[in-house]
């Protein structure tokens, strides 16, 4: 293990040439005109895995292309893992706010800034660096190692699933390794042990057939918008919970463990409202920050249209107002429910004057991985040993609709182990990625196979 870990610190500007190489390629999965490039991106992908000793292969899918990479050699007995990835990127948004192109890779003293470098091309690699030390020095791995690399998460992983269930016997581990996470604060090794679901619809209220002037009409018509704004406000609660019948019915209250854990994890809550600009916290009542963030659930309403949105005034009563609308859900709650459960109180509370319409755009439940896991205790030494610091252990507020797949289909458990930085700005202006965290996650992933064949 220490031959592999020295291996990666003396190939270091190798394996970060790696990453530029691959961050250099515009693989944008949602835009038609870069499919070539999301391809060019997998078969660099499969280059790097054969360069490193891996048998690597790519397979077609219904719209973009995945790598799937092995080395079984460990023998009898030896534990399987399967590590999974992406290396689909997402749009640029406002090339303006960029300091410099986005596939440009550009090294801003220990910052590597680019589309990529950390959601999740430097992270993926981190496993392509770890089985390259290991096969070079060692001419073995400690443990049976899969890789499964894909280039559609960005666009929600639609042919994974198809794929996944296909390759079962392919696919078969005792584990799947995943590194799209973050860490909680740089420097600090973070084991993300869940996520919570997530139930998206969209709310369309329809009144007339047309708009109509708020003069002539307003009173005896009912306004699409005011309906929806009653609508809205009846989601929440004084005391800052979801108003939606049943929506806590199943949810598993925080041990004291979980809170105690939680507790410990460094939060500066007026830095933090200071870095997103607001001037303070509000949400449910009797549950900090830190556990507002990632451990309870949620209703947000993510964006509402409707009416006259120019320059100026325009007095009418609007044809049609829309609202969208996400819920994160934590372990027990399932999307499907909740869903049902939404739509049942939105028809509910609607006036009958206006017709409803819900759109439905998401669904995936919360996921949690044991803390008692063997091999989660294994990541914890990996990490401590790679980092000199005890790992903190947190459960992320966004949702990962690929771990309970993955574990409905293979029957296996993920671990996430995260080396993004908290301000890696993953999917803005300037992303970027912490080199010094990348380098000790490729010597944290090196000892993680050492001790997950233990």
């Amino acid at each position: 293990m220490e031959t592999a870990v020295e291996y990666l610190r003396q190939h270091r500007k190798e394996h970060l040439n790696w990453t530029i190489e691959l961050c250099r390629i515009p693989s944008i999965s949602t835009q038609e005109q870069h499919k070539a490039d999301v391809r060019k991106a997998v078969e660099m992908t499969r280059d790097l895995c054969a360069k490193s000793g891996l048998k690597a292969e790519i397979h077609d899918t219904a719209r973009h292309p995945l790598v799937y990479a092995e080395w079984c050699g460990a023998g009898p007995g030896a534990p399987t893992f399967l590590a999974y990835g992406h290396v689909d990127v997402q749009p640029t948004g406002d090339l303006k706010l960029w300091d410099a192109g986005p596939f440009d890779p550009t090294i801003k003293g220990d910052w590597l800034v680019c589309r990529g470098s950390a959601d999740d091309k430097g992270q993926v690699l981190l496993y392509v660096r770890a089985a390259a030390a290991w096969l070079a020095t060692e001419k073995k791995l400690p443990i049976n190692l899969k890789l499964l690399i894909e280039g559609e998460e960005e666009i929600g992983s639609p042919n994974l699933p198809k794929f996944v269930q296909d390759h079962k016997a392919l696919l078969k581990c005792d584990g799947i390794l995943i590194s799209d996470t973050g860490m909680h604060e740089d420097g600090l090794p973070t084991i993300t042990y869940g996520t919570r679901g997530l139930a998206y619809k969209e709310v369309i209220l329809h009144g007339p057939k047309f708009n109509l002037h708020s003069g002539t009409h307003g009173g005896p018509v009912t306004n699409p918008a005011n309906a929806l704004a009653q609508l809205i406000a009846s989601f929440h609660d004084a005391a800052g919970r979801v108003n939606i019948p049943g929506f806590y019915d199943d949810v598993v209250d925080l041990t004291p463990q979980e809170r105690k854990a939680a507790a410990a994890l460094p939060m500066d809550e007026r830095k933090y409202a200071e870095e997103l600009g607001v001037p303070g916290f509000s949400g449910e009542k009797g549950y900090t920050v830190t556990e507002l963030r990632a451990m309870r659930p949620t209703l947000d309403v993510n964006g509402i249209y409707g009416g006259y949105m120019d320059k100026g005034a325009n007095t009418i009563i609007p044809a049609t107002a829309g609202a969208k609308v996400s819920m994160r859900l934590v372990p027990n709650q399932r999307g499907d429910d909740i869903g049902a459960k939404f739509e049942k109180a939105v028809r509910e509370r609607v006036p009958k004057t206006v017709r409803c319409e819900i759109l439905d755009h998401s669904c995936a439940d919360a996921y949690v991985t044991p803390l008692h896991w063997s091999a989660m205790k294994a990541a914890a030494r990996a990490l401590r040993e790679a980092f000199d610091r005890e790992p903190v252990f947190i459960r992320e507020g966004g949702s990962l609709p690929i771990l309970p797949m993955f574990e409905r289909h293979l029957g296996a458990k993920c671990l996430m182990l995260g080396f993004a930085s908290p301000s890696c700005n993953a999917h803005g202006p300037n992303e970027k990625a912490y080199l010094p965290d990348l380098d000790r996650g490729a010597e944290a992933v090196a000892r993680l196979f050492a001790h997950l064949a233990t």
